[in-house]
């Protein structure tokens, strides 16, 4: 099948489904352009990182209260997260 005849079979098709080969399509080429990925230190969660201290086992000198402050007055165990979660799904 050459490409007209695909273009007229699809112009043939009811607009519904049309839409759903051009969301096909769509899927299709974010499938294959994703070949391209960029370096694993060019992405933005990587680098928000880049400040964090290097830890190595056995290593003494970094201070675990420096490591896991953004866990403060966060709860800890899985029914306190639960809970927490909870009350703001309630509020929204």
């Amino acid at each position: 099948m050459n490409a007209t005849q695909l273009l007229n079979d699809i112009e043939q098709l009811p607009t519904e489904a049309q839409h759903q080969i051009e969301d096909f399509i769509a899927f299709i080429k974010s499938r294959y352009q994703s070949t391209n990925k960029t370096k694993l230190s060019d992405e933005e969660f990587v680098g928000m990182w880049s400040d964090r201290p290097e830890i190595t086992k056995g290593d003494k000198e970094i201070d675990p209260a420096e490591l896991f402050s953004i866990w403060d007055g966060q709860p800890r165990d899985l029914s306190n997260i639960r809970k927490v979660a909870w009350q703001r799904s309630e509020l929204e």
